[in-house]
């Protein structure tokens, strides 16, 4: 039985095109290309033809002498071939997700003997995608880096961003992926951010000024009965923030400085949300004004009345130093919380944060190997939150 299925699943791929037919002269390198149709590569859609695919879909090229070919464009926009995905019957190709410079509605298909044919097809140019954005809590005035995809301007090289409350942005730059806008006064108030583009308009993935699981915000600190870490609140970036600052040592106790330890007030889980674990991620505003050659350890813990770093709580080593910093620039960091999965000393990766009750209070602490003794440290943190993975 299993080889009559077996029979009947090869028999319809090569009529699909997807596997190639007994020998003949259109298998050869040197045959004419011929495109018959475009279809999707989902097999529950194969007796679907397309005249029209969008930017970044994967298609379904289905002709005969296909098997010479090492050059297919849409548009004036060239993709990258994979020749383990050309055979003579059928290509697997990604459309490129450039803006084209020419649009001619035709996909263009050349043969390393330098044969070509052109097949009429429709590239859809879709509204843009706000996928994130450089810092959530932005002050304002500060210049702030949205990122996404399909960012392709207007006639006058630009695109409009709208924040909540109907603000418009001053746009200083834009790429198809990145826009760089300066954040407007009145922009205090949550939501979503709007993005226009030569088109369409659409809303940010993120929220702007998210309050989702807000854990602290650092406008009051009556819970830090332990004395770690300062605060401070000018040039901040929403109100007050706690700052980590002191100088390195290597696997030395940290000044009280440079710890951090929230002994929440009501000893249940931080977090209460539904699903697993692993579907949330920490998140926080941060700003670096020096950070000199040692991790920060950040983990969660049960017990209120230990801040111990040798504990067998699965930590996560944030290691910003090793990336780069924008001094003086606060930023927005999310942290999966299937990355805290280390010791101390990085001797195993195999822990992990088994269940929301595990997460009852927070600590954080520059701790660990250092090359630079002395080294300075000065690190703004805020609106710590765990959120859902988006």
């Amino acid at each position: 039985m299993n080889r009559i299925i077996n029979t009947i699943l090869a028999a319809g791929l090569m009529l699909a095109g997807l596997l190639p037919v007994a020998c003949n002269k259109a298998d050869s390198p040197d045959a004419d290309p011929v495109v018959r149709y475009i279809r999707p590569v989902d097999p529950a859609m194969g007796d679907k033809l397309l005249t029209e695919v969008s930017m970044g879909s994967t298609i379904a090229v289905i002709g005969e002498g296909l098997a010479g070919v090492n050059y297919i464009a849409f548009n004036d926009q060239v993709s990258k071939l994979n020749p383990t995905l050309v055979t003579p019957t059928s290509i697997i190709v990604t459309v490129p997700s450039t803006m084209p410079e020419e649009i001619t509605n035709k996909m263009y298909v050349r043969t390393s003997a330098g044969k070509s044919t052109e097949h009429d097809l429709a590239v859809i140019i879709p509204s843009p995608s706000v996928e994130s954005i450089s810092c959530e809590y932005a002050p304002a005035g500060s210049e702030v880096t949205i990122y996404g995809n399909y960012f392709f301007p207007a006639e006058d090289g630009l695109v409009d961003v709208v924040f909540p409350g109907n603000y418009e942005a001053e746009v200083k730059s834009v790429t198809d992926t990145e826009i760089v806008c300066v954040v407007p006064d009145e922009a205090v108030n949550e939501g979503e951010i709007r993005v226009t583009s030569a088109y369409g308009t659409s809303r940010s993935l993120f929220t702007w000024r998210n309050s989702e699981g807000l854990v602290l915000d650092f406008e009051e600190t009556s819970w830090n009965t332990w004395n770690l870490s300062t605060f401070a609140s000018e040039g901040g970036c929403s109100g007050q923030y706690m700052e980590l600052v002191g100088t390195t040592g290597s696997w030395t106790w940290p000044d009280n400085k440079l710890q951090f330890l929230y002994p929440n007030p009501t000893q249940k889980p931080l977090l209460s949300g539904e699903g697993e674990v692993s579907d949330y991620s920490l998140c926080f505003e941060y700003c670096c004004e020096s950070w000199d050659d040692v991790q920060m350890i950040i983990w969660f813990s049960t017990n209120d009345t230990i801040h111990n770093v040798d504990s067998e709580d699965a930590q996560y080593h944030w290691k910003q130093y090793r990336e780069g910093i924008d001094k003086g620039v606060w930023k927005t960091i999310y942290i999966p919380l299937s990355e805290f999965k280390v010791d101390k000393e990085e001797k195993t990766d195999e822990r992990s944060i088994e269940s929301f009750d595990d997460m009852i209070n927070l600590s954080m602490m520059f701790f660990g190997g250092a090359d630079v003794i002395g080294g300075d440290i000065d690190v703004k943190i805020d609106n710590i939150r765990l959120v859902k993975n988006r």
